[in-house]
């Protein structure tokens, strides 16, 4: 719908009326609620200097009409330009000083500058003098919701639940605010709500999966899409949000179902395709994921996700050139992927590319000096290289970076014993042992030899004992 269409025949006829008017620099008459309609038509392009030009236009047709001075302020406000919207309330209060809507916008300008007490006052009083009290309390709360002020704004949808407890849109906006500022119990109490209310409201379970999905509750996210499925085996968004927590779950197969069952309902969309190429990649089907990957670039070509997943596919087949075109058109469309970057640059080394691969993990650590995983992968090729000065200065800036983190530690165990600096790699065994004691297998990842050098094992057997007797 754009904006002729929200507006009306009658307000783009007038509109067209008012532009013909002064083209033809001549005077036509308007009626105030057609100048109104015309205002509201630019405020909905976002032409508000016109919006301004109409307004005057109205003040000079219709002198006492206040409405004109409080769209005006309306405007400032939108503009931010709150001083200028404070200035023409002001002069409306004068000649209406019982008007809602005036109370309301004042309300509006203290929120924006933070000056709470005062528009509450006004609040007040927009709601002792409306003849709409329910219709005035959304809008407050939409105010507080627009400046993100999320708690206040719930406090005006408990107050209309209070006085309509079967309001569902109430219900709707209550769980959006908690759930904005992550009080997801509370989201999820006020979903319920409007589940004990109307048990088959489709809206409401959904919205009570996607909550619990953002708590990684995906069990419970499955629970909810599934009986919104029941009440409307059709609402394809829940299905797809279904597949979503299938994923994060591990549950390939059946998310793969659900995915179909996504494509067959609406024909199939990029993300969509993109999705279950994921999953097929998952289930080790490279020939299915590449053929959904495919799908998802010729209808949507930026979108990288499913070019990098083209090139993962041909990476598993040891196809490393191929794979590096696709990776490399992913990255051109998303630069700044730091897990683009990473595969690329993998690739580049697996193609002996070694120079091109370092001059990505420069740009990496360039992007984010506590990267682990560029600090790790560009010390491997160091390593391989047999400069283990370079490996572990690499490891160091790393550690520099992120002295909490274990898997340096281990790696400097590799790097260190290989130079000959048995007692120092020793002492960030200890270390890595002491943050970590399970992932020391990633020494022996490394450097399998390692496994049988007595003063690591023996190192490792002491932890080990510590470890059980704190277990």
């Amino acid at each position: 719908m754009d904006g002729n269409d929200f507006l009306g025949e009658e307000v783009s006829s007038n509109v067209q009326r008012y532009e013909k008017m002064l083209r033809n620099k001549t005077k036509d008459y308007f009626d105030a609620d057609a100048i109104e309609g015309i205002i509201d038509y630019y405020i909905q392009h976002d032409k508000q200097k016109k919006a301004i030009e109409v307004v005057e236009y109205g003040k000079e047709m219709y002198p006492t009409n206040v409405s004109f001075w409080i769209k005006l302020a309306e405007i400032y406000v939108m503009m931010e330009r709150f001083d200028d919207a404070q200035t023409e309330l002001d002069r409306a209060e004068l000649y209406e000083p019982f008007n809602p809507d005036l109370f309301l916008l004042k309300g509006e300008v203290c929120v924006h500058q933070m000056q709470m007490e005062e528009a509450e006052s006004y609040f007040e009083r927009a709601l002792m003098h409306t003849d709409e009290r329910l219709d005035m309390m959304f809008e407050i709360a939409y105010v507080y919701d627009d400046c993100e002020e999320f708690l206040a704004a719930a406090k005006y949808f408990k107050m209309i639940i209070a006085e309509e407890p079967e309001l569902e849109q109430a219900y709707y906006e209550l769980a959006h605010c908690y759930d904005f500022i992550a009080k997801y119990d509370e989201s999820l109490f006020y979903l319920n709500k409007l589940i004990d209310i109307d048990p088959y409201n489709v809206g409401a379970w959904y919205n009570l999966g996607v909550t619990y999905g953002k708590m990684n509750e995906h069990k419970k996210s499955i629970e909810a899409f599934d009986y919104c499925l029941a009440i409307d085996d059709e609402y394809t968004i829940a299905r797809f949000n279904k597949a979503n927590a299938l994923v994060e779950l591990d549950m390939f197969d059946e998310a793969v179902l659900e995915y179909l069952e996504v494509i067959k309902y609406e024909g199939g969309d990029s993300i969509s395709f993109c999705n279950l190429a994921g999953c097929y990649e998952r289930l080790g089907n490279l020939m299915e994921a590449r053929n959904y990957y495919t799908k998802a670039a010729q209808m949507n070509p930026n979108l990288a996700e499913s070019w990098f997943g083209i090139g993962i596919t041909l990476q598993k087949e040891q196809k490393f050139k191929e794979a590096l075109q696709h990776f490399k058109r992913a990255v051109l469309l998303e630069p700044e992927n730091a897990e683009f970057l990473l595969i690329l640059a993998e690739c580049e080394y697996q193609l002996g590319y070694v120079k091109d691969a370092e001059e990505i993990y420069v740009k990496l650590v360039e992007m984010d000096p506590g990267m682990m995983e560029a600090y790790l992968d560009w010390s491997f090729i160091k390593y391989s290289e047999g400069d283990l000065n370079a490996a572990v200065n690499l490891v160091k800036a790393g550690l520099k970076c992120d002295q909490e983190c274990h898997q340096y530690h281990y790696r400097l165990v590799v790097y260190l014993y290989a130079l000959g600096l048995v007692q120092e790699a020793l002492l960030h065994l200890e270390k890595g042992l002491s943050m970590h004691f399970l992932d020391h297998f990633l020494i022996f990842e490394i450097a399998p030899p390692l496994r049988n050098v007595p003063d690591i094992l023996a190192v490792i057997e002491t932890h080990r004992d510590i470890q059980n007797r704190v277990d």
